[in-house]
């Protein structure tokens, strides 16, 4: 009977317990929640609360006992060299100011007159500028030079047409122009050679059926002067421009008397490179603009194979770069 009277005591017990459990979830009523306290109660952090059993396997409220290791981030990390030292590109070029407005005594003075056998003796005075590269643009011809302490420089430059129009640049800004009427270009022809890189360049002329050496080899350290081209003997050619300035374009102009390209054999024109270890084997660009008589300019991108490194020091004499002048003339 004592057996009997337990386990009516535990039934008794349990339904007790789930009756009043019945009455406290269903009973209450929930809360009303004004509008005043709503921004309050919703904006609340909510709480979590973690589920766990023990060692017994008996449920447990609370947050398990587990010991964490923290990392060592510093032993983790891994060392690179700086981003300058990998990417050397990263030198740009240094840029000069762009001024918004006049500086006081900084204006560019830039003037132009003519010379004999068509050439432009340009004047420039820009006394913000001293001792500074800078670039002469004229129709297409582009050249580089300096000024001196005082920031002056003058510059002589063969017309390649006869309304002339002339730039000057300075760190790649626009800083005066000029125009001048150069008639006499009317009686020559003229070929140029253009470069932009350290290569060593020249133009030769090798006129009436010359051969390199021989009297009729026009070139820039020959003896041919103006003088003999103004009197329709033969050509003569001048070097422009700067080896060592920031972007060291240069050029070789060949000027000879119009029409005279046809007397006796005609002109043949080459260029001339010398094989260094930096260009052979490899290919050089450059530019050629041959003009009849300052009517019409003819502009051609060029590029070279060089000879092989076996013959560094050497001249590599280059044909079939300039157009046909028989046909530039007519």
């Amino acid at each position: 009977m004592s057996r009997f009277k337990t386990i009516k005591t535990i039934a008794s017990t349990l339904t007790i317990a789930i009756t009043l459990g019945f009455v406290v979830q269903y009973g209450e009523s929930t809360p009303l929640i004004s509008d005043e306290d709503t921004t309050s109660t919703y904006n609340k952090a909510p709480r979590s609360l973690m589920l766990s059993t023990n060692a017994h396997g008996q449920p447990v409220f609370g947050v398990p006992n587990v010991v964490t290791t923290p990392i060592d981030h510093a032993a983790n990390l891994q060392h690179v060299v700086a981003v300058d030292v990998v990417y050397t590109e990263l030198d740009t070029p240094k840029f000069g100011p762009i001024l918004a407005t006049p500086v006081t005594g900084c204006g560019t003075t830039f003037s132009a007159r003519r010379e004999p056998a068509a050439i432009v003796a340009l004047s420039l005075v820009a006394p913000c500028n001293e001792g500074q590269s800078f670039v002469v643009s004229h129709s297409g011809m582009k050249i580089a030079a300096r000024t001196d302490r005082n920031g002056r420089a003058i510059v002589k430059v063969p017309a390649l047409v006869t309304d002339a129009h002339f730039e000057v640049w300075f760190d790649n800004i626009l800083k005066a122009t000029t125009s001048i009427f150069v008639p006499e270009l009317r009686r020559y022809d003229r070929a140029v050679l253009q470069w932009m890189t350290d290569d060593n360049m020249r133009l030769h002329a090798l006129e009436s059926g010359a051969q390199i050496g021989e009297p009729g080899h026009v070139w820039s350290a020959s003896l041919h002067s103006a003088q003999d081209t103004r009197a329709g003997r033969n050509g003569f050619v001048v070097y422009l421009g700067d080896s060592e300035a920031d972007i060291p374009y240069q050029a070789e102009v060949y000027t000879f008397p119009e029409g005279q390209m046809n007397r006796d054999g005609g002109v043949d024109l080459r260029m001339g490179v010398t094989v260094t270890a930096h260009n052979c084997a490899r290919e050089v660009d450059a530019m050629t603009i041959q003009t009849n008589a300052g009517q019409t300019l003819i502009e051609t991108e060029i590029t070279a194979q060089m000879p092989p490194c076996d013959q560094v020091g050497q001249v590599a004499m280059l044909r079939n770069k300039f157009s046909d002048l028989t046909i530039v003339s007519n």
